[in-house]
């Protein structure tokens, strides 16, 4: 069997998506199956299956490019739903309608989809995504920092709302008089978004900027983190906060749905919805050491026990399995 892992042309090496499916691409080499990630190009390699990383500027070319949709196996992973789908459902439909399987991460987005696409019930496919357990622990070196710091991570556009963490540090350091500092980390994904970051931090020197990050790196960052801040508006499930949970941080995460499916409040992490409950939550934390380290327990222990590589990669084996049996059906 040859897979095509095929992501968006734009995506960098740390990006979400090509880290989940390089992620997959590693699981299914370990167990035979002849993987490879690219990024999208009307012109690809020949593969028996086409598994797209994003379901609407992936998985709709493919189809425009005469790939049959029996082959496809589309994976929503975050702005694909949370955005394009949210706002034009009704014409997106009937161009995806082909595509044989649907992934989705979380229970709450399958229902999403279902919602306005209730004839795609046996065709959307609910798959946890995976972190390396191994490389992401809680022991091993950490970065050199001024403490106490925060970390934020994924990359930076609109949808992450980095700006908004800038402020919203701003308000924790001069409500708490404490030292704060900010590190964010990640690819630029957008230039507006990068702009506002960098303004801010002109006048902001408790703020560091320290761009893409190698997977290698990232769990130093993550050990030395007093908090593990995700400020976004749209998620699928973060990669970056499935690692940090992977590595003991303390995660404080906007309360939205690709988050909750990770963090339960005061149990896997802090959930917050405005300023005013960032700074409540983050004082709470300052109040409840010993809460902090159950928190910080069970959030690995969350992540080993529901996001393993090898149920993932299990998982999708059945759908391109399925998909090479059903073509071999109609031909």
């Amino acid at each position: 069997m040859r897979v095509g892992l095929i992501i968006p042309e734009d995506t960098p090496p740390t990006g979400g998506n090509a880290v989940s499916a390089h992620r997959v691409e590693q699981g299914l080499r370990a167990v035979g199956v002849d993987a490879e990630v690219v990024l999208y190009s009307p012109r690809l390699p020949a593969y028996d299956v086409y598994h797209a990383w994003n379901a609407v500027r992936v998985g709709a070319r493919l189809l425009e490019d005469g790939v049959h949709p029996d082959q496809i196996v589309a994976t929503w992973t975050g702005t694909d739903l949370w955005q394009d789908w949210v706002t034009r459902a009704t014409a997106l439909k009937p161009v995806l309608d082909p595509i044989r399987y649907q992934v989705v991460f979380t229970e709450d987005a399958r229902n999403r989809l279902l919602a306005d696409a209730p004839d795609w019930a046996d065709h959307v496919i609910v798959i946890s995504p995976s972190v390396d357990i191994h490389r992401f622990i809680p022991e091993g070196r950490v970065a050199a920092c001024h403490h106490p710091l925060a970390v934020l991570a994924g990359g930076v556009r609109p949808v992450k709302r980095s700006a908004w963490g800038v402020l919203l540090m701003e308000q924790l350091r001069e409500e708490t008089g404490q030292d704060w500092r900010l590190a964010i980390l990640g690819p630029v994904r957008e230039t507006g978004e990068w702009h506002r970051v960098t303004e801010l931090a002109k006048t902001r020197p408790w703020v560091r900027l320290l761009g893409e990050v190698s997977q290698m790196e990232m769990p130093e960052w993550y050990r030395a983190a007093d908090i593990f801040l995700n400020t976004s508006s749209v998620e699928g499930v973060s990669n970056a906060l499935m690692e940090a949970m992977a590595t003991g941080s303390l995660a404080v995460v906007s309360d939205i749905q690709g988050n909750r499916a990770l963090v339960e409040h005061q149990k896997t992490g802090l959930l917050f919805s405005d300023a005013a409950g960032f700074v409540d939550a983050v004082r709470w934390a300052d109040a409840h050491p010993h809460e902090v380290q159950r928190i910080r327990h069970e959030a690995r222990k969350f992540i080993v026990g529901r996001h393993s590589l090898s149920h993932e990669v299990a998982r999708y084996m059945h759908l391109y399995q399925d998909c090479l049996a059903v073509r071999r059906c109609r031909c």
